[in-house]
């Protein structure tokens, strides 16, 4: 009977090599990142949007607490008693995506809440720094939008200026009313740029 002496490497080879192949492995069965295939532009901009609407998030958490809001139920009725209004983003929701018809929407859209924010700041003088900071994110974000327009050639257009919302009553409630409306919005626009590009 024969018997064959396997030599085995040092341990201190071994165990490097036996990561590189679990690695090897292991990346090749990872799926690729949702956002693979999109331009350099969509990829920034989808970036952007996800943090502005996580700083909107927050914002939206530290109105709560402070002015101990009732149940999103009663919020609603509110809502509905000041006609604080989601901006219109149904060019965004359709199967096969118009991506002139969708911008510019997302821009009036933009625009609309860069105004609003105004009169959130002006009723809610504590929260002026975050909501300054927010405008001028809403700002830069509308001129990326207005880039990947050119880019696209679509025709952009001329915004008209957001409504004044009557929030003499009720301030802090419509003032989180309109932060919560601009969060949905965020996704909103992070769904579209998603869509529009896949």
């Amino acid at each position: 009977m024969t018997s064959f002496i396997l030599s085995l490497p040092p341990p201190g080879v071994i165990f490097p090599l036996i990561s590189i192949a679990l690695w090897g492995l292991m990346c090749s069965a990872t799926p690729l990142p949702e956002t693979s295939g999109y331009p350099d532009s969509v990829l920034d901009n989808l970036e952007f949007v996800l943090r502005i609407r996580k700083d909107v998030a927050k914002m939206k958490n530290d109105l709560r607490k402070e002015f101990r809001l009732g149940s999103d139920n009663e919020l609603q009725l509110v809502q509905e008693i000041l006609r604080i209004e989601q901006v219109d983003y149904s060019h965004c929701r359709k199967d096969l995506c118009n991506k002139e018809d969708c911008f510019n929407q997302i821009q009036t859209g933009l625009s609309t809440y860069q105004h609003s924010l105004s009169h959130v700041a002006q009723i809610l003088p504590s929260f002026s720094e975050k909501v300054t900071g927010l405008q001028l994110d809403l700002s830069n974000l509308s001129t990326n939008i207005h880039q990947q327009i050119l880019e696209s050639v679509v025709t952009a257009v001329t915004f008209p200026h957001g409504e004044t919302l009557d929030l003499q009553n009720q301030r802090a409630i419509g003032s989180y009313l309109v932060v919560r409306n601009l969060e949905k919005f965020m996704e909103a626009i992070a769904r579209a740029l998603r869509h529009c590009y896949s």
